[in-house]
This record gives C-alpha cells, sequence and structure tokens, in this order.
C-alpha cells in the first residue's frame, strides 16, 4: 500500500504528527511535507491543525475509513499470496484472551482440527484492545473476549454474544484477607495485579473513554500499587508469592485451584460483562464460519 497512506493512517490514529513521525521513524517536516503533498494530491484537508496534534476533517475521517479498508485487504492479500506460495489453501488466524482458551477456545479448536487435519492454524493471545487492532488491520481474523465499551464506531465490526462473565478476586491461599481480616475494610491497602491490561497505544480505538475511566476509578489504580503483567502464567506465579489481588473471571476459579489461588468471598455486586467473538462486518469465508459456529456451540 502507498507509503503516505499509512503515514495517513499513523497520524490519524495518534492525533499527532511528531508522535507518528518518531513511530515511522522520520522527521516531523518530512512527515508534515508529505501530507501536504497527499492533501495537494487529493484536493482537500485532511487536518485540522491544532496547538497539541491535529484532528480529521470530515474528508479525513472518510479517507481513514476508506484507507483502513484498503490496508486490510492489503494484508489479506499479502497472506493469501504467502499462503499460496507455501501451498496452503486455508488458514484460521483467531485471537483470544488466556482465560477463554483454558474455558472453551482450546476444545472448540481441537475438535475443528481433528474434523479438518488439513486446516492451518495462527494463534494470538492478548489484551482485547490489541486483538482488536489485529483484527481491524486485517491480521486476524476473529478474536474471542470481552465486550469493548466505547468501542470506536469506525472500526466497523460485528460482536456476537457467548457468555456472560463475572469478575472475582483472586488471591494465594495463604493471603492476609483469608486470615482473621476484615476484607470490605482492608482490601484497598493490597496491590492490585493486572493480567494483560489496557495499553496507551491502543486507546485510538476507544471512542467513549468514560467506561475505562469509571473501571480505573472502581480499582482505585491511582491510589494503590498495582502490578501490570502480560502472561497468565507470571501473573499466577507473582500472585503465590506476593499480597496482591488479581481481578480475574470467575470461570477460572476450578483452573486456578490446582495453584493454592482462590477467589476472596463476596463483599459487593461483582463486576459482569459479556464474552463474545468479535469479527469484521462482512461475509466470512466458511472456514472461518464453521469455527464460529463451532466456538459458540462449545462454549
Amino acid at each position: 500500500m502507498d507509503k503516505h497512506y499509512r503515514q495517513f493512517l499513523a497520524i490519524a490514529e495518534l492525533g499527532n504528527i511528531s508522535s507518528a513521525a518518531q513511530q515511522l521513524n522520520l522527521s516531523q517536516p518530512t512527515l508534515t511535507n508529505n501530507m501536504k503533498k497527499l492533501e495537494h494530491n487529493l484536493g482537500v484537508s485532511l487536518f485540522t491543525r491544532r496547538s497539541k496534534g491535529v484532528d480529521l476533517t470530515e474528508y479525513g475521517k472518510l479517507f481513514q475509513e476508506q484507507v483502513q479498508d484498503l490496508s486490510r485487504r492489503h494484508d489479506a492479500m499479502l497472506d493469501k499470496l504467502a499462503d499460496l506460495k507455501a501451498r496452503k489453501t486455508e488458514k484460521i488466524k483467531m485471537g483470544t484472551g488466556d482465560a477463554w482458551w483454558e474455558v472453551f477456545v482450546k476444545d472448540a479448536l481441537h475438535s475443528y482440527c481433528n474434523q479438518h487435519p488439513g486446516i492451518s492454524i495462527q494463534l494470538e493471545f492478548g489484551n482485547h484492545l490489541k486483538l482488536m487492532d489485529m483484527l481491524i488491520h486485517g491480521h486476524i481474523d476473529l478474536f474471542i473476549g470481552h465486550e469493548i465499551q466505547g468501542l470506536s464506531r469506525r472500526c466497523n465490526v460485528q460482536f456476537s454474544p457467548i457468555l456472560q462473565d463475572q469478575e472475582a478476586q483472586f488471591v494465594h491461599r495463604s493471603h492476609p484477607l483469608l486470615i482473621n481480616s476484615d476484607i470490605k475494610k482492608d482490601y484497598d491497602i493490597y496491590p492490585l495485579l493486572q493480567v494483560t491490561p489496557d495499553q496507551d497505544n491502543y486507546q485510538h480505538l476507544i471512542e467513549n473513554p468514560q467506561p475505562k475511566q469509571q473501571e480505573k476509578e472502581r480499582k482505585k489504580l491511582g491510589e494503590r500499587i498495582s502490578y501490570e503483567i502480560n502472561s497468565l502464567s507470571a501473573s499466577l506465579d507473582f500472585l503465590a508469592n506476593s499480597k496482591a489481588i488479581m481481578p480475574y473471571t470467575n470461570n477460572m476459579a476450578d483452573y486456578f485451584a490446582q495453584f493454592d489461588i482462590v477467589p476472596l468471598p463476596e463483599t459487593h455486586s461483582p463486576q459482569t460483562g459479556i464474552v463474545g467473538i468479535y469479527h469484521l462486518n462482512e461475509t466470512l469465508p466458511t472456514h472461518i464460519s464453521d469455527i464460529k459456529e463451532i466456538l459458540m456451540a462449545t462454549s
């Protein structure tokens, strides 16, 4: 895809030419000049300059939608060419959180692979915003995760609900809160362990930041020690050797029990959410539609 288009997308996502230039390893004057050339060629203004960055004009928003679609198609074409070169006719590229892999995704995928032994698999793990970014850029075909509150409408994706999730607060069996302690009173004095938390470089995917901000306030992230770990297995190791508290889906309680990780007794109404499948809002290839059906049936 045209390099100026990719440069435009970087600016549009970051809202700042200087930040985009740094990400692209270009000088700011070079990037600014390239955008002026692009605007001249298109005959419209794409950006409104402001003191701390840029906003997209009406033309810029339309151009962003079209270039994102072009980028997805370009990346998908390259993937298909690579697959064809390797004599692979079909490939499932999917993402999931660690929890949903253990709860139902691995069983669904094993079932599908037994039925289709010639299929190729690409499996990505991570936070739902990271996986959303991979989805809209064409690097995966679908992913399983929580419904994203405040998601930008520009993402143009479809969400199919699978199950309702309830959050629990997990600690090691020897945690002080389980031994002669007032959980409701003392809960906030202990560090909070966040598994695969949201990263700042994916915040452009959020149109309404209020739900995410309310979650931070609920967990009092600005007032307590926190540990951010991008690995579930490392989080369990850390939890076993610290007094941290780990908010995580209650669906994993039986799995965590083998590591002496247990949920705290509930002191208030637990946080709930919907888990489902995200994919682009377009007709799915047959093999992707088939694995989606199995995922929904297995859960």
